[in-house]
């Protein structure tokens, strides 16, 4: 499943880069294409040319291309693409309504339709509601104001509908292909933050989440605590079991860690047999109350293959300057304090 939020900002990161190219690209060549009108033009037909083309147009794409600098602005730059195509389409069914060549002129509706679907940046779906938008305009306009003869109106619009069957084709697969290549960094970042015995976090995911929440803290003042744990006496349990029962209770105790902590919460493997809990906004009693209710969980559960076992706790509460390692050495050292004083305990540091 895509996790819709994550491949929308992925999409528009790349997205904006390519609106940014082609706006610039096809507002340099409408540039070109309005001296080319000069060559070709009467100078009636040449004043609709170049304020269409010169004018219009490609101020709008180079306005377009400035715009992309500002990511927050992407659905205003995807109305003015869509605008900016329709505008282009509409100026070149008035243009050759003007011009006595208007064939050299009508194949540009072609090359707009594959320009939306192919390079516009825009997605499947608005680049597709775009085209039928341009397709419907250009029916009516063909109809009402410009009749085509018989041969040509058949050849235009063979060619108009070969125009949206390449280009949806096109973009569909480029729609899947970015969908592909998302869920592929998807599970790169799976493989690289996580732990493969148990499936929870490991000490790199620790490390990038301590940082960006002890940033906030700072600005925002927000409180934050931290629980590390381990089972105790676990090195007898490899000792009598075996490293496969001991593996199995690492699982079995990862479970129960995921089903008693809240979803906002961070539940990481820290190494061996020790476990971190990062608990997002959490004041120093909040953080007592899920590590006791996991202290008491453990100590009523019944692992298979070895019956009851218990662990133990350390806290800490993130104060003024804390960085990530000192925040973790005082849980560390909490946990130091609660096996000295018997174990089966929770300390706070």
């Amino acid at each position: 499943m895509i996790n819709d939020e994550k491949y929308i900002e992925f999409i528009q990161s790349s997205k904006l880069l390519q609106i940014r190219l082609i706006s610039l690209l096809t507002g340099l060549l409408y540039i070109v294409y309005s001296q080319i009108d000069k060559e070709i033009l009467t100078s009636n037909s040449l004043t609709i040319a170049t304020t269409l083309h010169l004018y219009i147009i490609a101020p709008l794409l180079f306005l377009i291309t400035l715009l992309t600098f500002w990511k927050h602005l992407y659905k205003y730059i995807v109305y003015l693409l869509i605008f900016s195509v329709l505008g282009a389409a509409i100026g070149n069914l008035y243009l050759i309504m003007h011009i006595k060549e208007y064939t050299t002129y009508l194949t540009e509706l072609y090359l707009i339709i594959f320009w939306i679907f192919t390079v516009s940046g825009l997605r499947l779906v608005p680049s597709t509601i775009t085209v039928l938008i341009l397709l419907l305009i250009t029916v009516i306009w063909n109809s009402f104001f410009f009749k085509l003869d018989e041969n040509l109106f058949i050849m235009h619009n063979f060619w108009l509908l070969s125009s949206c069957s390449f280009g949806f084709l096109i973009a569909f697969l480029f729609e899947r292909f970015s969908k592909t290549i998302f869920l592929n960094n998807e599970r790169l970042q799976e493989l690289t933050f996580i732990d493969n015995l148990t499936g929870l976090f490991n000490r790199k995911k620790l490390n990038e989440v301590l940082s960006t929440e002890i940033s906030r803290c700072k600005r925002y003042e927000h409180p934050l605590g931290l629980i590390i744990l381990d089972i105790d006496s676990f090195k007898m349990v490899n000792d009598t079991y075996g490293h496969q029962i001991g593996d199995k209770v690492l699982i079995e105790l990862s479970t129960i860690l995921k089903q008693h902590i809240r979803s906002t919460d961070l539940s990481v493997r820290w190494g061996g047999e020790e476990f971190v809990i990062v608990c997002l906004e959490t004041s120093l009693e909040g953080t007592l109350i899920l590590a006791e209710n996991l202290r008491e969980v453990v100590e009523s559960y019944n692992f298979s293959s070895i019956g009851n076992k218990t662990i133990s706790l350390g806290i800490s509460e993130y104060k003024k300057e804390d960085t990530p390692d000192s925040l973790i050495k005082r849980a560390d050292d909490a946990l130091y304090l609660a096996k000295k004083n018997g174990k089966n305990r929770i300390e706070v540091l």
